[in-house]
């Protein structure tokens, strides 16, 4: 590789580390919070993974619960299964408990969860459709990013815009159930620009998979064609 080119990408690449860094950083705080308050209560004996499961199963029972109408049990199941998200990720990090399997299945009980409610109590809204629509986007860039990892076998990191996004959406989905709950307009309007907030975050929690995925992309290339010089100059 030329100088300038390896300079060049050097140069690129350290506004990226930085902030790596500095996500990796605020993981770490909010895993400690999570193992200092949560984990206590979960023996090492339950994996990540069974919480991760578990919120794939309350999602058709939330659904139920809305159309019986059992309306405040739909909003301490939905709490429920939101709150596995963050303690699955820390318990898996702080018990050095990260596999292949929880770095696929993770993601995708996020998006399911929140497409499934959102689709159910909002679909009126423009935002809860654009949202949806980015959701299957989402989907869909992930399943390729998944048979790229697979066939390399690495893990996938935690996207810290998309965790953030997961946070908004969350809030506003709780916020979404209690104004109809309590039949409050206000509430609602909170709860729709919270989600033009998570929309935003969305759209660079998509862009950053997709520069993960051309970045991926161009590794491989270079070991490709790192590997095809090597061979050309042994022969």
């Amino acid at each position: 590789m030329k100088p300038g080119v390896h300079e060049q990408r050097q140069t690129e690449e350290r506004p990226a580390a930085k902030a790596a860094a500095s996500a990796a950083s605020f993981q770490r705080y909010t895993d400690r919070l999570v193992a200092k308050t949560l984990l206590w209560m979960f023996p090492r004996w339950i994996k990540p993974n069974h919480l991760t499961v578990l919120r794939f199963l309350l999602i058709p029972v939330i659904l139920v619960l809305l159309d019986l109408r059992h309306a405040w049990w739909a909003f301490a199941t939905f709490v429920v299964a939101v709150s596995t998200d963050f303690i699955d990720g820390a318990m898996a990090r702080t018990r050095s408990q990260i596999t292949t399997l929880g770095t696929y299945i993770d993601p995708l009980a996020d998006k399911l969860l929140i497409a499934a409610v959102l689709a159910w109590i909002g679909w009126e809204f423009l935002v809860v459709q654009i949202i949806l629509a980015l959701i299957a986007l989402e989907l869909v860039l992930s399943a390729i990013g998944v048979g790229m990892l697979v066939r390399t076998g690495a893990t996938r990191g935690a996207n810290t815009f998309g965790k953030i996004k997961m946070i908004l959406q969350s809030v506003a989905l709780i916020v979404f159930l209690v104004a109809g709950f309590l039949d409050l307009g206000s509430l609602k309007t909170i709860a729709v620009y919270l989600l033009w907030a998570a929309l935003a975050l969305a759209v660079l929690s998509g862009g950053k998979q997709i520069y993960d995925f051309f970045a991926r992309r161009s590794c491989q290339d270079s070991g490709t064609s790192s590997s095809q010089s090597s061979t050309a100059t042994d022969a």
